[in-house]
């Protein structure tokens, strides 16, 4: 079923992907009360290895296979993306750690707009007046809460 050029389900995930990220960021406030910014990096970081490796061991067959039919760039692509998230959750948790949560998380999420504008040059996708009223009324957003 599509709404508005987005499937049904695409929007569902994007829902689950808002609440996850919303309520993540009180648990990532929530862990700077006991431990500073670059242990919280490092807790995170040794967590989800943790975390990977239970899925991985239990997916070794299929994991395996799709190891097998990866091409050279779709490995430097995975880690290039991978390096920019650590090093943009390092300075999300350090700027948490110095602010409010309140004030921290709308302002790293104007994130689409260097993406919408890296998208349009190296991507070749489109540059719209949807997409760039959307822009517009983030950087305002950002202005409001900052204030």
């Amino acid at each position: 079923m599509k709404m508005n050029n987005l499937y049904f389900e695409t929007i569902i995930y994007l829902i689950i992907a808002i609440i996850s990220w919303g309520v993540g960021a009180i648990f990532d406030k929530l862990v700077l009360r006991y431990v500073n910014s670059t242990h919280a990096f490092y807790l995170r970081l040794i967590t989800m290895i943790i975390t990977f490796s239970i899925i991985i061991f239990f997916k070794i067959g299929s994991v395996s296979e799709y190891i097998k039919k990866t091409t050279y760039q779709a490995y430097l692509y995975t880690f290039l993306g991978i390096s920019m998230a650590m090093i943009g959750v390092f300075a999300y948790l350090k700027a948490m750690s110095t602010s409010e949560a309140s004030k921290i998380v709308p302002i790293s999420s104007t994130y689409p707009l260097l993406t919408l504008i890296l998208a349009v040059l190296f991507l070749g996708e489109s540059f719209t007046l949807s997409k760039l009223i959307g822009t517009v009324l983030i950087v305002f957003g950002v202005y409001l809460i900052s204030k």
